[in-house]
């Protein structure tokens, strides 16, 4: 009798452990549906990722495409629409076998010939393509699942740069890539992605609804690939260009989750009871990107001269809000070999080659004292803050800058524009190969056209030794210094915030991702919203319940 009461004793605590176990499971997935309102700084230049190095295109489109290829959390290239890649003996052949049965928006079957008429679109357009594509002698299908990639050379960069997230090989339908040639935006955005585009309403929000036709990857979701399981029914992308609005509305509730916020407002989401502080690590580091084809600063001398003349502590202080939690120092111990490999200690290299250099190097330089057109933006208030205090160390020592600011998206298309500008504001993310520094080619903005860069970049391209790569990128870090291309302030964390009633959201990645997301268990939240109009955040600039930005 004894026996037989321990055995159903044991059978009920084995019970209630199993519900026990369902109930955490339960509560760590999060809750199917609605509405997900993120607050970003402004408007897309475009939707079409293979046409621009943009962060905020590279974060929206990356929720519509995909690519043969995705980073995992080390960075590491692994499959997403290919199924696996086999090498030739001599490294000149990659042979891709694509995965069956997967879906565009359209309810078309993607194919071999599909990845062949987006990726040669790719190599005609994008940064990294072209960097790719010119190694490339052939590029075709084999048959309906298998794609063949000759190269004329040995190359280091072919997976890595078929998987970075930014300007990505995006696959498109064959009829939508050959009916935009390189030089055109798409605007019909189909993809294979785990969200597809319902509704564009400029300077109001863009819809993506959960895409049903959707065959996520075996496995867990990992970095930028994996498995991409979608839980809410829509996620509504609401441009709000003030940055202490974007912070005030995640707070009301107005928005679910805001990005590129403001170092200042930290301390007080940080005390929020309804909102989490989000450190984004790595992020950004900050540059001044100099106009190259023509203008004043073709001058190499006087770009050698602004770059003496900058004082980056008290920038970057400025700039971070004296917050160290969002203003590190060197590099984040954590970051991968090939993001070590692709950055660089500016310390010594800086000082080599601001020796010599004084208060009269502009006018050594040549320079008569004319207005230096210096574009930035407010949307990003760490570009506008960096670009306010470098004004002020520059006129110091002779320099007379025309500081021009403006909202985003039109900086985005003028500084493509040589005849704009002669400095612009940017931040650079994470480069996954030193091939991938867009500043150091001569098809970005700012045009390098600098042949010893070029040459160095040539070879990076084509050694796969690493010990020899990391050689060729000292040599073109000390280049970086001498030639000055851009001017690197230093590195920035980012801030976001999210409402704890959000779950699933990966801090892991530099730049937001929101498949795995979705609603906590115990609340409903924003997830109650089923229309586009309900509870539509505001646009409005300032708010009462921060601190609005300097104005200019």
């Amino acid at each position: 009798m004894k026996r037989s009461l321990t055995l159903r004793a044991l059978a009920l605590a084995l019970v209630a452990l199993m519900a026990v176990g369902a109930g955490m499971a339960e509560a760590q997935t999060p809750k199917k549906g609605g509405v997900l309102r993120i607050g970003n700084l402004g408007e897309p230049p475009s939707l079409d990722p293979h046409w621009g190095t943009q962060t905020i295109t590279e974060v929206l489109a990356n929720h519509i495409f995909e690519g043969l290829y995705a980073l995992d959390e080390g960075y590491q290239p692994i499959p997403m629409l290919a199924e696996s890649h086999t090498v030739s003996r001599d490294g000149l052949v990659y042979t891709f076998k694509l995965r069956k049965g997967i879906s565009f928006h359209n309810g078309k079957e993607m194919t071999a010939d599909d990845v062949v008429s987006s990726l040669a679109r790719w190599g005609k357009r994008s940064v990294y393509g072209k960097s790719l594509f010119a190694q490339v002698v052939d590029l075709k299908a084999l048959d309906k699942y298998t794609v063949e990639m000759k190269l004329k050379e040995k190359s280091g960069i072919v997976l890595i740069s078929l998987a970075v997230p930014n300007n990505m090989a995006a696959i498109y339908p064959k009829e939508i890539a050959e009916k935009f040639p390189p030089d055109q935006r798409i605007t019909e955005w189909v993809g294979t992605g785990p969200f597809k585009l319902a509704e564009w309403k400029p300077d109001q929000y863009i819809r993506m609804v959960r895409f049903d036709g959707y065959k996520p990857l075996a496995g867990k979701q990992t970095g930028y690939g994996g498995a991409k399981i979608v839980y809410v029914d829509e996620l509504r992308w609401v441009p709000v260009p003030d940055v202490a609005s974007r912070a005030a509305q995640v707070e009301s509730g107005d928005l679910d989750l805001g990005d590129d916020l403001d170092a200042n407002a930290y301390e007080r989401l940080a005390k929020s009871p309804n909102v989490r502080a989000i450190i984004a690590k790595p992020y950004y580091w900050l540059v001044a990107v100099f106009n190259k084809k023509e203008g004043l600063m073709t001058n190499q001398k006087l770009r050698q001269a602004w770059q003496a003349a900058i004082d980056i502590e008290p920038i970057m202080k400025t700039v971070a809000a004296g917050k160290s939690r969002v203003l590190p120092h060197g590099l984040e111990p954590g970051l991968p070999g090939a993001a070590r490999l692709a950055h660089e200690d500016p310390g010594p290299a800086l000082e080599r080659a601001q020796q010599g250099q004084g208060q009269e190097a502009p006018q050594e330089a040549g320079y008569k004292g004319e207005p230096i057109r210096f574009m930035t933006t407010q949307e990003y208030k760490w570009m506008y803050d960096f670009a306010l205090v470098s004004k002020q160390q520059l006129e110091d020592v002779g320099f007379k800058i025309d500081l021009q600011v403006m909202d985003w998206s039109t900086l985005g298309q003028r500084r493509v524009n040589p005849k704009e500008y002669d400095v612009f504001t940017t931040g650079i993310g994470n480069a996954f190969d030193p091939t991938h520094h867009v500043y150091l080619t001569p098809t970005w903005p700012g045009w390098t056209t600098d042949e010893e860069i070029a040459t160095i970049n040539a070879q990076l391209a084509r050694e796969t030794d690493p010990k020899k790569r990391y050689a060729l990128w000292e040599q073109q870090t000390k280049l970086f210094y001498d030639k000055v291309p851009v001017i690197r302030y230093g590195d920035l964390f980012g801030l976001r915030a999210a409402r704890k009633t959000v779950m699933g959201f990966s801090e892991k990645t530099e730049r937001p991702r929101f498949w795995g997301c979705g609603w906590r268990n115990s609340v409903a939240a924003g997830a109650s919203v089923a229309h586009p109009e309900a509870r539509r955040p505001s646009r409005r600039r300032g708010n009462a319940g921060a601190p609005s930005p300097r104005s200019p």
